[in-house]
C-alpha cells in the first residue's frame, strides 16, 4: 500500500482556499513594494480558480466505473502539473516583493510573508499529487489513461473484483 493522492488534494485544496483570504489582503496592501498589490490580487484570483478546479476533480476522483474524461489519471496530472508551476511562479512573485515590505518593518510584511508561503504550499502538494497520480498510473500498466480511481491498483484481477462487486 503505498502513498495515496486524496491528503495532496485536501492540503492543496486547504491552502488554496487560504490563499483566497490572505493574497487578497496582501493585494490590498498600502506598502512600499511597487508590485505587491497586482500579485497579491492576482494570487486571490488564481486562488480562486484553483480550489474549484480541485473541487471538481475531488468529484470525479472516487469513480472507478466512469469513462469522463475528468476521471482518467491524464486530467488530474496535467491539472496537478500545472498548478505546480503557476503557484511555484506565483510564490516567487510574491517573495521578491517581502523586502520591501519586511525592510519597513509593518504589519504588511506578515501578509505578504505569508501569501508566499501558502503558494509555495499549495506548489508543493500539487506536485506531490502529480507525482503520486503518476507513480500509480504507471505501476498500474495502462499509464495515465487509466481512470484515476483506479490506477493504485496494480493488476487486473483487483480492477475485475471492484467490477463485480460495485454496486448498481
Amino acid at each position: 500500500m503505498g502513498v495515496k493522492r486524496t491528503p495532496f488534494y485536501s492540503l492543496a485544496l486547504f491552502t488554496a482556499v487560504l490563499q483566497s483570504v490572505f493574497g487578497v489582503l496582501a493585494g490590498f496592501v498600502n506598502g512600499r513594494s511597487p508590485y505587491l498589490y497586482i500579485f497579491g490580487k492576482l494570487a486571490g484570483g488564481l486562488s480562486i480558480f484553483t480550489w474549484i478546479w480541485i473541487a471538481i476533480l475531488f468529484r470525479y476522483n472516487r469513480r472507478p466505473q466512469s469513462s469522463h474524461f475528468l476521471c482518467r489519471s491524464y486530467a488530474h496530472f496535467i491539472s496537478f502539473t500545472a498548478f505546480f508551476v503557476v503557484w511555484l511562479a506565483v510564490g516567487i512573485m510574491l517573495a521578491s516583493q517581502m523586502p520591501w515590505e519586511c525592510g519597513a518593518k509593518m504589519l504588511w510584511c506578515a501578509a505578504a510573508s505569508f501569501s508566499s508561503a501558502l503558494a509555495f504550499c499549495t506548489s508543493f502538494f500539487s506536485m506531490g499529487a502529480a507525482i503520486v497520480i503518476y507513480k500509480d498510473a504507471s505501476l498500474s500498466g495502462a499509464g495515465l489513461a487509466v481512470n484515476v480511481a483506479q490506477s493504485d491498483k496494480r493488476d487486473l484481477e483487483e480492477m475485475d473484483k471492484d467490477y463485480v462487486n460495485a454496486p448498481p
